[in-house]
């Protein structure tokens, strides 16, 4: 007689992490589990909403090809299924929107490796995931901090930080030697998932204490021995991730970049290393004009991201020591430029698709980088800007050529892209036309890069463009001069322009003011105009911001 089949029992979806069978969900503890003997791991307090229905941007066959770690099937603890959903969307999305500009080890390998065996790790993972899916789903809004409790998304990514954090406060005291590792990769994650959710005081507090533990591991004896000690692989995927957000990070503080250049370098191997400082070398590979522009834009933002926004008395108060400075930084640019324009113009249709947008977004900063170093000393004189106008229109063209090759593009990512020349273009550049174009791209993509949001960015830019305009109108410029200076072939002209860009000013303060982000007062600032973000306050934007608009600090 056949034994009697025993009836399947689904897992419960709301009740603990524990159990098999359907949970009994009992205050404070669930019965199955503790009637059994068996640890309880607590009810999950938040849930994702339903699955939305996104067509996958990335398919299992763009993950081999970008020799992305498969994930496993199986972990050795408890998950729900709302966890292996965000998993699941991390190994699909998030990854391949990481590596969107650059390829990384990190994303490629290391941390979907520690997901598997570092549940600290997962849980920040998962965190990521579900932050990233929501901000995709409603289109990458601005990096704004909104309460918790209105968003499930946000409740369920908090939960997931907070188990991360219990679990390595619970090996504080541990002497397993891959503990600084896992500790790494979470603040990595915690850092990330902070910019993506506009903390931005918060990820940057992560991100230091992130950079001086691994400063202070990167050599054997003190921080200034010139002796490096041999270098992991994991130990270069830190390094390299790291690196990036502390290169942009020094547009927020002057604290940043707390890893020194050179000592970067030489985890890097030998024969992978930029130029000397002497002579220039040729470039072989990608991944070689990336380490050498790596080591480039982090000096070029050490000395331009201080000086944006300077007043004419700061500029002269200092000016013998950012001279030098910037004559020291025009030398390794042109030193690079000098490796990289040969390796750019011979090898670039021999390049794979990826290589060549990552060779194309070196250019682009290539083009505007002499326009960033020359403008940090020139104050107020604004009329010396028309020099760079055909620069920082070549950057417009620049940015549409690469959009038009690249029809997915990243939502988020650590390094550097199009928005800073952008910003250039959009902030600087004399030419009304061509300022509200890099404005229009800008619109156009909405994402990160860093901690740079496009859309902040843009709001900027827009309102300094309204600002010159309204100036313009106010002084009787006649409308002729003016359609002449902004129309673009008779798509818009200036007053026209003005129209819209005043609409949007209007638009946003109506809403902050119902939102009571905003309060009328006699002091309205212009920054009120766009929302100024909380913590962003301090970057180098901003201040440039801020010096574009003072001539105008009389208008609203």
């Amino acid at each position: 007689m056949p034994l009697p089949i025993k009836p399947s029992r689904k897992r419960s979806k709301t009740g603990c992490r524990t159990c098999r069978i359907k949970c009994d969900e009992t205050p404070v503890a669930c019965r199955n589990c503790t009637s059994a003997g068996q640890r309880f791991d607590g009810y999950d307090s938040h849930r994702l909403p339903p699955k939305l229905k996104l067509s996958a941007k990335y398919s299992r066959k763009f993950l081999e090809q970008n020799d992305i770690e498969p994930v496993l099937g199986s972990l050795d603890w408890a998950v729900t299924s709302d966890e292996r959903r965000s998993l699941s969307y991390f190994q699909f999305h998030t990854v391949p929107t990481l590596l969107g500009f650059f390829d990384s080890l990190i994303w490629q390998k290391l941390v979907l490796q520690l997901s598997q065996s570092e549940p600290p790790v997962y849980h920040a993972v998962v965190a990521i995931s579900a932050i990233h899916e929501n901000c995709e789903a409603n289109g990458m809004p601005l990096a704004a901090p909104a309460p918790h409790s209105d968003n499930p998304w946000q409740q369920f990514a908090q939960d997931q930080l907070a188990r991360s954090i219990k679990l390595l406060n619970q090996r504080r005291t541990s002497q397993d030697p891959r503990l600084r590792h896992t500790i790494l990769v979470c603040c990595l994650l915690f850092v990330l998932a902070d910019l993506l959710r506009g903390f931005y005081e918060s990820a940057f507090s992560h991100l230091q204490s992130g950079l001086c533990i691994l400063r202070d591991s990167l050599f054997v004896g003190p921080h200034t021995s010139l002796i490096p000690r041999p270098r992991t692989l994991n130990e270069q995927c830190l390094i390299e991730a790291f690196g990036n957000l502390d290169i942009l990070a020094a547009h927020y503080d002057c604290t940043f970049p707390i890893l020194p250049v050179e000592k970067r370098l030489r985890s890097t191997p030998s024969n992978t290393l930029p130029p000397s400082s002497s002579s220039a070398t040729q470039f072989h590979s990608i991944a070689e004009a990336r380490i050498a522009f790596d080591a480039l834009l982090s000096e070029s933002y050490k000395f331009s991201a201080p000086t944006m926004g300077m007043t004419d008395e700061q500029v002269a108060a200092n000016y013998s020591t950012l001279r030098s400075q910037q004559h020291q930084v025009w030398g390794q640019m042109n030193l690079f430029a000098t490796s990289f324009r040969p390796f750019y113009k011979t090898a670039h249709r021999e390049l794979s698709l990826k290589d060549q947008r990552s060779a194309d977004i070196i250019n682009i900063h290539l083009v505007s980088l002499p326009v960033c170093l020359k403008s940090c000393l020139l104050g107020k004189n604004f009329g010396a800007l028309a020099e760079y106008t055909a620069e920082l229109k070549r950057v417009c063209d620049l940015v549409e050529d690469l959009m038009a090759k690249f029809p997915v593009r990243p939502s988020f990512t650590l390094e550097a892209g199009i928005l800073p020349p952008l910003y250039l273009s959009a902030l600087l550049c004399v030419d009304y036309r061509v300022r509200w174009r890099a404005i229009q791209l800008m619109r156009s993509w909405p994402h990160r890069e860093g901690p740079f949001d496009s859309n902040w960015l843009a709001s900027l830019a827009e309102e300094s463009l309204r600002l010159d305009l309204l100036t313009q109108c106010t002084n009787n410029v006649t409308d002729q001069h003016t359609d002449q200076q902004v129309s673009r072939n008779g798509s818009i002209s200036g007053p026209e322009m003005l129209q819209r860009l005043s609409a949007i000013r209007k638009e946003k303060v109506d809403m902050m003011l119902r939102t009571r982000r905003l309060h009328r007062d006699a002091e309205f600032d212009v920054l009120d105009a766009v929302g100024l973000v909380e913590g962003m306050g301090s970057l180098s934007c901003v201040r440039a911001f801020t010096s574009a608009t003072s001539k105008f600090a009389s208008w609203h």
